[in-house]
């Protein structure tokens, strides 16, 4: 009998696989597949000479994971220690090009505007997370409010009534964690 998978992670997961690379699409793949082989080979790189820099995945409130970790295997349990989730089986590749603060900014646009706004975190806490990555984007911002961002992303991770609030810091958190010197470069430092 064939089996895919991992051993807590069974069978096969389809991705819808896009961003800067050779070949979009959906693919399926075994889990238990590394990120490495899904970039590089299935989607046949970055084109033009690029280098991946990172890839998103699991829906607008997944992670960002770095390059440097693409030999993680694509399971739940890899995913989620990334900081990342396997979601609805999106798979975004960003080259070195990518603005990582813009990608975060982003995301929280789309978590933002999907706010149901029955729970206050959620409505008013995303609203305040966008606003900020957007200061934070223009150079704007000072070190407080990249201390102010990260006790928002606690506060809505741990304050929400929903998945979609709980999630919605997740992109800022893994880019935070593996690109926090992006953030720093655009902060003023007084």
């Amino acid at each position: 009998m064939l089996v895919f998978g991992t051993e807590k992670s069974k069978g096969t997961k389809v991705f819808a696989l896009a961003g800067k690379i050779r070949n979009t699409g959906l693919i399926e793949v075994p889990m238990g597949t590394t990120l490495q082989k899904i970039v590089a080979e299935m989607g046949g790189a970055v084109p033009d000479g690029g280098i991946a820099k990172a890839v998103q995945t699991g829906s607008p409130s997944g992670g960002c994971i770095p390059a440097s970790a693409f030999a993680t295997l694509v399971d739940y349990e890899s995913l989620t220690a990334l900081g990342s989730m396997m979601g609805s089986g999106g798979m975004i590749v960003m080259d070195q090009t990518t603005n990582i603060v813009d990608v975060a900014r982003f995301f929280m646009e789309f978590c933002m505007d999907e706010s149901c706004g029955k729970c206050i975190p959620c409505r008013v806490g995303t609203l305040q997370l966008h606003d900020l990555l957007t200061k934070i984007s223009k150079g704007e911002a000072s070190k407080a409010n990249l201390e102010l961002l990260e006790e928002l992303c606690d506060m809505l991770k741990y304050t929400s009534l929903c998945g979609l609030g709980k999630s919605a810091p997740n992109p800022v958190f893994s880019t935070l964690r593996y690109f926090r010197d992006e953030y720093l470069a655009l902060v003023i430092s007084h």
